[in-house]
């Protein structure tokens, strides 16, 4: 799985590209890790290239928000789709990690 880097203001923002699923979710985190070694503590994951998840890839979401969370930082979800949102809401994530419909205003959402 490709991950890209990028900061911009407070966060650093994650764009995955493929599935996060058990497969994928060592080097998704391996990224996270990058990230987070570079100060970020507040993280954007743009999920516009990711058709789904499995529970893997959902633990992994809970994990590192609770992660950021204890070291005072914050974890935001960005461009899900309809298939992704669903299971976000169904497994009631959406409820513990924020999700925006798109980039225009989720790093506004840290301030």
């Amino acid at each position: 799985m490709q991950v890209r880097i990028s900061k911009l203001g407070v966060a650093h923002y994650l764009t995955p590209d493929g599935p996060l699923v058990r497969d994928n979710v060592a080097a998704f985190t391996a990224r996270v890790e990058e990230a987070r070694g570079a100060g970020g503590t507040r993280l954007v994951v743009d999920l516009r290239h990711v058709p789904f998840f499995d529970s893997a890839g959902l633990e992994c979401l809970l994990d590192l928000a609770d992660r950021l969370r204890e070291a005072g930082g914050s974890l935001r979800l960005a461009n899900a789709n309809a298939l992704c949102r669903e299971v976000l809401a169904l497994t009631g994530i959406d409820e513990k990690i924020p999700v925006h419909d798109n980039l225009a205003g989720v790093g506004r959402s840290f301030l």
